[in-house]
């Protein structure tokens, strides 16, 4: 790019808080209204596979650089809670041998790091900033009140006649994207209700994304077998 033009920077921020409380996301009414379920023991599984759109708007963080983005619900039986964990998943091309692992929220954002750190020539990157609100605070705006906990901020820098700053480069985007795809992962422990998250599976640029691929869940000496459209 020509150095002697002017650079000009604008940044758009917004500023949300990462609620305290249980992680996840929203489960749907029935495991029926997911793209894939089943049943296991009177415990209802369902899962989608998200597609790069929904990835894009899901997440602040560029997860699509990465990594393949599976939600899954659990239903558990009242009287008998799950304990979830990310070593009882895998994720398979169909018919294929070797399968995917998830990987934690901390993994990802490292991987999202050094992905960063390598780009050349951006124009265009987003904006990370993390931090911690104490005590309660009134937004004019939303007429909602908001209590303390971890705050993240995203926007986008854009340059004009310079690079900017890589998205998601530094430590303290990385801390951003940690928080983030932590707060909407799976949970993981002992659920004895309705939960809900998203799974991340680190797929390899030399595999193809657009292939038909299965999750497979494993619960004591049974699995889970779920085809992903």
């Amino acid at each position: 790019m020509n150095g002697k033009r002017c650079a000009a920077m604008i940044l758009v921020s917004v500023t949300f808080l990462l609620a305290e409380g249980p992680k996840g996301t929203e489960p749907k009414l029935a495991a029926a209204n997911y793209p894939a379920h089943a049943e296991i023991n009177g415990i209802a599984v369902g899962a989608s596979l998200l597609t790069a759109d929904q990835a894009r708007r899901a997440f602040v963080s560029d997860v699509n650089r990465c990594c393949l983005v599976v939600e899954v619900a659990f239903y558990p039986p009242k009287d008998a809670p799950l304990n979830l964990s990310l070593n009882d998943f895998v994720l398979r091309i169909k018919d294929a041998d070797v399968a995917e692992k998830p990987s934690s929220a901390k993994v990802i954002a490292a991987s999202l790091q050094k992905k960063a750190g390598s780009d050349r020539d951006v124009t265009v990157s987003p904006s990370y900033g993390i931090g911690y609100q104490s005590g309660r605070s009134y937004d004019p705006v939303t007429g909602t009140t908001q209590g303390s906990g971890v705050t993240q901020s995203t926007g986008v820098l854009v340059g004009v006649g310079r690079p900017v700053p890589n998205p998601a480069s530094t430590d303290k985007d990385r801390a951003a994207m940690e928080a983030e795809l932590g707060e909407k992962g799976l949970p993981e422990g002992a659920a004895s209700a309705a939960v809900a998250g998203y799974i991340y599976f680190p797929v390899a640029s030399n595999k193809k994304k657009s292939a038909t691929r299965q999750l497979e869940y494993k619960l004591g000496d049974n699995k889970v077998v779920l085809s992903l459209p």
